[in-house]
């Protein structure tokens, strides 16, 4: 054979060759995307809501994940991810039970924008359901805080919340056992001044409720803290049956206050006293001096007091 024939021939098998291993490919091509794949994933479970008003979900659905078998076209099955937030959620239209099981359906399966794809197997197939009557309750809210005020500064009356009270809202075994709710702690350390924060509803523990309003606003009546010196605060007795007169060493003491400014600059000396509690003189006996405690009274709240002596010395006034 001569060098152009069979250039010639060579050429003309390589077309056909090409030709060849183009319809094999796209022959490949075709099967692969006509053969229908498989694919499983473990899916969460969502309760889609209720058509009875007066029923509420008390738990998540057991089990809350189920494992779910997808069939499609291949192209379109293992673009199936974790990731595509796909759930299987449950509408429950009838109310049967408290404790209600349910099975699974397919069309239950999201999967929107996967074409040709379909629900194979779900496994578990059914899923147990626990149901309550919808509560709702008006519930007093609690102050919390956390650390303290920082030296020279103190409160000139009770934190206030507001609201104070907020609407709960969920299952009756849950909303009927609460009495109050707390709030996240106000942290004390920073504040200086008067002032109002930004908190929520402590919502831990209590299960599924909703709270509304969960926001909460704090008002912290802080102030500069100040002290003030009283004297010649008196020291006194009650009666007390079968013990007669009684004296008292000292008569009269020294009286320190701290507290808010506000608080200490209205403070009344006039309604200052220190008392022996009656207790502490019960049996006395007629030649006996006693050391006993005193309490200081007519001290404003939100304010301390810190007297010359915590006790003092009493016995029977004789000659009486």
């Amino acid at each position: 054979m001569s060098g152009r024939a069979f250039l010639r021939a060579l050429t003309r098998d390589g077309q056909l060759k090409l030709a060849a291993f183009g319809l094999a490919s796209f022959l490949w091509v075709l099967v692969r995307v006509g053969n229908p794949g498989q694919r499983d994933l473990l899916i969460p479970v969502e309760i889609g809501g209720l058509e009875d008003s007066g029923w509420t979900v008390l738990a998540d659905p057991v089990p809350d994940t189920v494992r779910v078998y997808f069939r499609g076209p291949q192209a379109e099955i293992f673009g199936i991810t974790g990731f595509d937030l796909i759930s299987v959620i449950v509408p429950i239209t009838e109310m049967s039970n408290e404790e209600m099981e349910i099975q699974l359906q397919p069309e239950w399966v999201s999967l929107g924008g996967y074409r040709g794809v379909q629900v194979e197997n779900i496994v578990p197939s059914a899923i147990t359901v626990r149901l309550d009557r919808l509560s709702t309750r008006t519930i007093p809210v609690r102050v919390s805080t956390r650390g303290a005020l920082p030296e020279g500064v103190a409160l000139a009356g009770a934190l206030t919340l507001t609201p104070d009270r907020v609407r709960v809202s969920g299952p009756a075994s849950l909303v009927d056992a609460i009495d109050t709710l707390d709030i996240d702690p106000v942290l004390l350390s920073g504040v200086g001044r008067a002032v109002t924060v930004e908190t929520v509803v402590d919502t831990v523990g209590i299960g599924r409720v909703s709270v509304i309003p969960f926001a909460i606003t704090v008002g912290i009546p802080a102030e500069e803290s100040v002290e003030r010196v009283f004297t010649g605060v008196r020291v006194i007795t009650y009666p007390v049956a079968g013990a007669g007169p009684i004296q008292v060493f000292p008569e009269n003491m020294r009286v320190t206050v701290r507290g808010a400014s506000s608080r200490v600059s209205a403070m009344d000396p006039d309604i200052l006293q220190a008392v022996v509690p009656s207790s502490a003189l019960l049996d006395l006996g007629a030649s006996e001096e006693r050391r006993v405690p005193i309490r200081v009274e007519g001290v404003p709240s939100y304010v301390s007091v810190v007297p010359s002596s915590d006790t003092v010395s009493v016995r029977r006034r004789l000659g009486l």
